[in-house]
């Protein structure tokens, strides 16, 4: 899967550059310029979004042990900069989100369970969107170029979103590890059972408050709407407004097609020839749409770069702190006096 998503990397960052020398680097360089200064504005109108995240998120920790709000804030501006920027940065996002909490005192299954709930109202966030985006494409007028993709991408929401309920709900985690400890015998594989049962019923009780998860989705599909309003200001400030249902039905289409390709990072490529392609149905030419996907491209690398620096240096502190253990262990056993 690493490879993979290495591969399509490149191939999505070889079609982009390809979509903006096919209409003119000049042309659409020109469309940036027109946008100018107010690029800066695009990271304070999404800014919102991480809060109402990090809200959503913290409604379904466990009563008496959820951690202060600038953790879980953080942990998700982390994570949403793990998503947009890495390979695989769908699941990598969860698995970062789930340790930063360990590292700040949350039980184990408490943060995987909290990761695999919230990786749910995601999807059911997603499912929300698209079922917007894909009515204000109808209004505006279908793109049979844009049919089978977008069809390809609502079915990968609903088997993601099935999959991900019958795992929660089966209690497929523990019939793994049952299945694992029977056929291998194993001491190891004990353990995993037991945390699978953990895991399994941590899940439960987060869904045995049925209005919190509600009201996480509810938080969730209001503050994404904040990336409509980012595209409008940002085709208003090139002097192409576009309407509030044009620029909903950007965002629905377009977050349905990168999560279908969520092995490419930030589904370069697949954004800008989602762009290039519905900009003619809001009476833009094809190279203003894609001015646009890079406008939101822009905003993505300021507000995600230093997230993934702050990472890099809380894992450089936990690695450092590592390494002084084993070395006052390695110095022990050398000299016990």
């Amino acid at each position: 899967m690493r490879i993979a998503a290495y591969i399509a990397f490149v191939l999505g960052l070889a079609g982009a550059i390809g979509l903006i020398a096919w209409h003119g680097f000049a042309t659409v360089s020109l469309a940036m310029e027109a946008l100018g200064a107010g690029v800066l504005l695009l990271p304070l109108i999404y800014a919102p979004h991480y809060f109402g995240a990090a809200a959503s998120w913290s409604l379904n920790f466990p009563e008496g042990r959820r951690p202060a709000f600038v953790k879980v804030l953080r942990a998700i501006w982390i994570g949403i900069g793990v998503e947009t920027l890495m390979p695989l940065g769908g699941l990598a996002a969860e698995v970062v989100k789930a340790r930063l909490l360990i590292r700040d005192g949350t039980r184990p299954a408490d943060a995987a369970s909290l990761a695999v709930v919230d990786m749910t109202v995601q999807i059911v966030v997603l499912i929300f969107w698209a079922l917007l985006g894909f009515s204000a494409l109808i209004i505006t007028g279908p793109n049979e170029t844009l049919f089978w993709p977008i069809t390809l991408g609502a079915g990968f929401l609903a088997l993601a979103f099935g999959s991900m309920i019958y795992a929660q709900y089966s209690g497929l985690l523990v019939k793994l590890a049952q299945w694992g400890t029977r056929s291998l015998r194993s001491e190891r594989w004990k353990g995993v059972a037991d945390n699978a049962h953990h895991l399994d019923r941590t899940i439960r009780s987060i869904y045995a408050r049925p209005w919190r998860v509600a009201a996480a989705c509810a938080i969730r599909c209001t503050t994404r709407g904040l990336m409509a309003v980012e595209i409008w200001v940002a085709a208003a400030l090139m002097g192409h407004a576009i309407t509030a249902s044009d620029a909903v039905m950007f965002i629905g289409v377009i977050s349905v097609l990168r999560a279908a390709a969520f092995v490419v990072p930030g589904g370069l490529g697949v954004q800008e020839v989602a762009y290039t392609l519905m900009a003619p149905l809001v009476g833009l030419a094809p190279e203003i749409g894609l001015a646009l996907s890079l406008a939101s491209r822009a905003r993505e690398l300021m507000t995600g770069i230093p997230a993934l620096l702050l990472w890099q240096v809380i894992e450089g502190r936990s690695l450092r702190r590592l390494m002084g253990r084993r070395g006052d262990e390695l110095t022990s056993k050398l000299d016990p006096a």
